[in-house]
């Protein structure tokens, strides 16, 4: 299992609406900042929660798509791992300094959902690390013993 440490981490709003088509919509606002995300995921979870989003980079924030891979722990807690996406138009140069900094990564073990500047993951040394996690208090009110499950997201600026 390998761990990934953060610089940074900001209080955001998430909010889930479960569509009876079988994708759910999920919106992220950054509290105190003008960068808000939308996205879609396969999942069962609807409502809304606030929460903690762990990061290295601002730049990681702006224009960029990642894909989802999105548990609930046996806390109740909703985790979101967010490993960028990257298009034919951005340069070899840019995935090459995103798999140097994943390598360089250090292991910490958090101590809770609280601990800044770490998250624990479970991910196998074949998986690409998350350039992104968010950690919030799954919302009131969802099935018990939800599975993981997938999704797309983009972050943009509001201006």
């Amino acid at each position: 299992m390998s761990d990934l440490t953060f610089q940074y981490a900001n209080e955001c709003d998430l909010e889930i609406h479960c569509s009876p088509f079988g994708l759910s919509g999920l919106y992220v606002k950054i509290n105190g900042s003008n960068i808000m995300g939308i996205g879609s995921t396969m999942g069962l979870i609807t409502g809304n929660t606030s929460g903690l989003l762990y990061y290295n980079d601002s730049n990681d924030l702006i224009d960029k798509k990642f894909k989802l891979y999105v548990v609930v722990d046996d806390e109740g807690y909703l985790r979101i791992d967010f490993t960028r996406i990257f298009t034919e138009n951005e340069d070899e140069k840019s995935l090459q300094q995103q798999q140097q900094q994943q390598h360089n990564n250090q292991e910490v073990e958090p101590n809770g959902p609280d601990t800044p500047g770490s998250a624990s993951g479970s991910h196998d040394a074949n998986d690409e690390l998350p350039s992104l996690i968010l950690r919030a208090k799954c919302p009131h009110g969802n099935p018990d013993n939800i599975g993981p499950f997938i999704g797309i997201f983009l972050f943009e600026t509001n201006e």
